[in-house]
């Protein structure tokens, strides 16, 4: 008896993948669907780069938490979109932008206060006259340092945010100069 070729959805017509990627990149996680799907194999990425796909491709669901950073980068998802003229690239990065000031704006409150904190408890430390004291102020200091350490973390992926808005301008300038 002989076997039959077991068919691979490689083996369709180049036109019919573009059809089925851009359906991909059309569903309401698009941009986490296209993701996922380019790291599949080689012929799915060169789908994925083209235009039509890329101009499609739905970002509402898209959150700036368990991103990964290459999603951000110059070359990356968000940008490639971008320079298609996707407008949910544009309503992505605008809705990010305004998160991230307005948490930008609370990190700096947030530090301020921390270091006022930091500060009075160092002090507090330097007068206090029991073991018992000068430890819980140590704690409470390096409970501190925790959060500014959190904060740090918050203050990275506003200026990753913040390098992948000036490519983006970059590219749109000299679109634009064109």
């Amino acid at each position: 008896m002989k076997r039959r070729k077991q068919s691979k959805i490689t083996d369709l017509n180049f036109d019919v993948l573009k059809h089925i990627m851009y359906h991909v990149a059309l569903s309401p996680d698009g941009a986490g669907n296209l993701a996922r799907t380019v790291s599949v194999c080689r012929l799915f990425k060169e789908l994925a780069d083209d235009s039509d796909v890329l101009k499609a491709v739905a970002f509402g669901r898209v959150t700036l938490t368990g991103i990964h950073e290459s999603f951000w980068q110059p070359a990356g998802l968000l940008s490639r979109c971008l320079q298609t003229g996707n407008p949910t690239a544009f309503n992505a990065i605008r809705k990010n932008a305004e998160i991230l000031n307005a948490s930008y704006l609370i990190l700096k409150r947030a530090m301020f206060r921390g270091k006022l904190i930091i500060l009075a408890r160092s002090r507090a430390l330097e007068i206090a006259n029991t073991r018992a004291r000068k430890k819980a102020l140590e704690e409470a200091i390096n409970e501190c340092t925790k959060t500014f350490d959190a904060v740090d973390a918050q203050i990275q992926t506003i200026e990753q945010f913040l390098e992948m808005l000036m490519a983006v301008l970059k590219v749109m300038r000299s679109q634009i100069a064109q």
